[in-house]
């Protein structure tokens, strides 16, 4: 079994234990953030220079403490985000077409992780999360009025960190994960790294 068919397992099971427990043992939390997304490698500029600026993230999320567990929870987010294309590939792209061209990579998924908080008696908390999820990869090419546009919907896995500071029922919330989404359109992979503040609500 592969590293990624056993991290799909592990989250299955975890979501189902969860989901048959006492609903009294569950306090959801939800919140909405923005920010940054920043594309790697590739993406960001392949041998060529050709690429995609750092463009724009939203998300919105639902997750909860595993019952009994004061730092080990389960939450799913979705997100769309844009990168538009970098001075290099739009004058490529320019130069191939005869007429000014742009080109936009569009990104909206949703993923599963399993999160962990570090206990502390300060509003201010750490935390890391993982996961797995899917995504579908939007690839545009405008010139004039013309769009014509492709897509894929990918298998994706992300890992990252944040701080949340809580305050009257609520709390505030900046995190970075670093996205690596199979390779949408043959290939490299497309990875990106969003940077989100956001706020979210509820949970105990």
């Amino acid at each position: 079994m592969s590293s990624a068919s056993r991290a799909a397992c592990g989250l299955v099971f975890v979501s189902v234990m969860a989901a048959t427990a006492p609903a009294q043992a569950i306090h959801p939390h939800y919140g909405i953030g923005g920010g940054l997304s920043i594309p790697t490698g590739d993406f960001h500029a392949d041998a060529n220079g050709d690429g995609y600026n750092a463009g724009w993230e939203g998300m919105a999320l639902l997750g909860f403490k595993l019952p009994g567990q004061s730092a080990v929870g389960v939450r799913f987010d979705v997100t769309y985000g844009e990168n538009a294309a970098n001075d290099k590939l739009k004058a490529d792209l320019t130069a191939t077409v005869g007429a000014p061209t742009d080109s936009k990579v569009k990104l909206l998924g949703g993923t599963v992780d399993l999160t962990y908080e570090f206990g502390t008696s300060s509003p201010a908390k750490a935390y890391l999360l993982a996961g797995i999820g899917v995504y579908n990869t939007k690839l545009t090419v405008t010139s004039g009025n013309v769009t014509a546009d492709t897509s894929k919907t990918k298998f994706t896995w992300n890992g990252g960190a944040g701080l949340s500071y809580g305050m009257r029922g609520a709390a505030l919330f900046v995190e970075a994960r670093y996205y690596n989404i199979s390779s949408p359109f043959g290939g490299t992979d497309l990875r990106y790294i969003p940077i989100i503040a956001g706020v979210r609500f509820g949970g105990k």
